[in-house]
């Protein structure tokens, strides 16, 4: 038995069976004697109705997920190649894949009878936009055995600590389906019924839109940094540049003086031949002053 088999087993059960179906796995591993894997199994955390959805559309094999992990890869390619018409390219897809996912986690948690309250719906739309800045937030929601939602900002690393059940979690190859029991329809009121319907029309509505006004300042951020790295790239040339002007106008300076120097040294000879010819023409005019007398 190994922990990681334990927490891919137990990462697939409903919210429900968890705590049991952790006890009887730890019961089973310290009655095999080993009591140190007892005492991991037994501090698996129970996932957040967030994580659990995550870690079912995960362990679906949803097209939905995969198609908007791709999106997310390709958008942090983009970014780092700094190609804003890729980034508003790819930004306008963004909403509605990530709709999409959203919407599968919600319809596969309904199917098992599990309901996800408001809270928890946007949790799972909030976890899934962070994989789309960050690979390695992707890979744990990859995992199939989150712990908690994550979240992002698009620019810093998405925090992971504590994210994990098992570090370095992958999916089963073969996806373990959550058991449980269809949710039964409800058979109250109709007026009711009905009434509860437009008001989560009206909270789709409101969440979608909600949605594009977030799509809208994550594309406008993501364009910004973009703008930034290059204004960075372009400070950093010309200060290079200012450096090097620097370092040849103070050669040019030293240079200058040194020839001043020169300047002033020939100009201290010239004036001594003069005073030397001067001298000279002196004698030389009073010598053939007393010759010719």
């Amino acid at each position: 038995m190994e922990l990681s088999a334990v927490a891919a087993e137990l990462y697939a059960l409903l919210p429900a069976e968890f705590i049991a179906a952790r006890g009887a796995r730890a019961k089973e591993a310290k009655a095999s004697g080993d009591a140190e894997l007892a005492a991991r199994i037994g501090r698996l955390p129970k996932p957040t109705a967030t994580a659990w959805a995550i870690n079912l559309l995960a362990r679906s094999g949803a097209p939905e997920l995969e198609e908007l992990l791709g999106l997310g890869a390709a958008l942090r390619e983009a970014q780092a190649g700094l190609d804003p018409a890729r980034l508003r390219e790819l930004g306008q897809q963004r909403s509605r894949l990530l709709a999409a996912a959203a919407g599968k986690a919600d319809e596969l948690a309904t199917g098992l009878g599990v309901r996800l309250s408001g809270a928890a719906a946007g949790d799972v739309t909030v976890t899934l936009r962070a994989a789309l800045g960050d690979s390695d937030a992707a890979a744990a929601i990859r995992s199939g055995v989150l712990v908690r939602g994550l979240s992002g900002d698009g620019v810093d690393a998405v925090d992971l600590s504590g994210a994990l059940a098992v570090a370095g979690s992958t999916v089963p190859a073969a996806p373990a389906a959550p058991r449980g029991k269809p949710q039964k329809k409800d058979d109250g009121d109709k007026a009711a019924r009905e009434s509860l319907q437009a008001k989560a029309e009206d909270a789709e509505r409101a969440a979608g839109q909600a949605e594009a006004e977030f799509a809208e300042a994550e594309q406008a951020l993501a364009e910004a940094t973009l703008r930034r790295r290059k204004l960075q790239a372009a400070l950093k040339e010309t200060r290079e540049r200012l450096s090097s002007l620097e370092e040849e106008l103070a050669t040019a300076e030293q240079d200058a003086r040194r020839a001043g120097r020169t300047a002033e040294a020939a100009e201290r000879l010239a004036a001594q031949k003069r005073r030397i010819a001067g001298q000279a023409r002196r004698w030389l005019e009073r010598y053939s002053g007393r010759d010719g007398g």
